[in-house]
């Protein structure tokens, strides 16, 4: 997973002149977003990751330069093979879950939930991850891991047991595996929750 970090901070890299930078999480839901789609249009990679063309224009000439990925007919890209093996290493260990239909502790009205696989090893607190989060727009985020059939939120509380209606719950929508880690974003609109959900995630890489 070392070479999916590497790329992303190259990606990452502030360039020379007036070029605007961008973020490894973003670099990473670009990545995510075309791997999972035939060809995909500009248009349609502003509306989903809530840029606008002239950014993303700039953010595709990057991957373009780097090998990732190909121009296909007028407006449409996909990875090239290069691309297509990094998406395959974030798809092994980030798992898109969405919103949760769960009463959550907040009261922002939109909420993304990834699960980040074996990583539960490296959250101390949860702290690094929630600041990510908040960074990329997010108001709140819960960091669990699920180690031995006990959902913990590190260096706080053992969920199941302070709290097992909601533990309970939030093992039923997500199904998580020993060692998996959960990240919960709430924040003002889908895409802010999305963004802080996956920046929390890239701290885990």
């Amino acid at each position: 997973m070392a070479s999916v970090k590497k790329a992303l901070e190259r990606l990452a890299r502030r360039q020379p002149g007036p070029l605007p930078s961008f973020t490894r999480t973003q670099f990473m839901d670009l990545i995510m977003i075309i791997g999972r789609s035939e060809t995909i249009g500009r248009k349609r990679l502003s509306k989903l990751m809530g840029l606008g063309e002239g950014a993303v224009r700039t953010m595709l000439m990057r991957l373009k330069d780097y090998g990732l990925i190909e121009v296909v007919g007028k407006e449409g890209c996909k990875l090239t093979q290069r691309g297509k093996r990094i998406y395959r290493e974030l798809e092994k260990l980030i798992r898109d879950i969405g919103e949760l239909k769960l009463e959550l502790p907040w009261n922002h009205p939109s909420n993304y939930t990834v699960v980040v696989k074996n990583r539960a090893n490296l959250v101390r607190r949860g702290l690094e991850q929630r600041d990510e989060a908040i960074r990329a727009g997010a108001k709140a985020a819960i960091i669990l891991t699920y180690q031995d059939d006990k959902l913990m939120m590190p260096g706080v509380t053992n969920l199941m047991a302070e709290h097992p209606k909601f533990a309970s719950s939030i093992i039923e929508a997500v199904k998580p595996e020993n060692g998996d880690v959960i990240i919960i974003v709430g924040a003002d609109d889908p895409l802010s929750a999305r963004h802080g959900a996956l920046a929390a995630a890239e701290t885990l890489l």
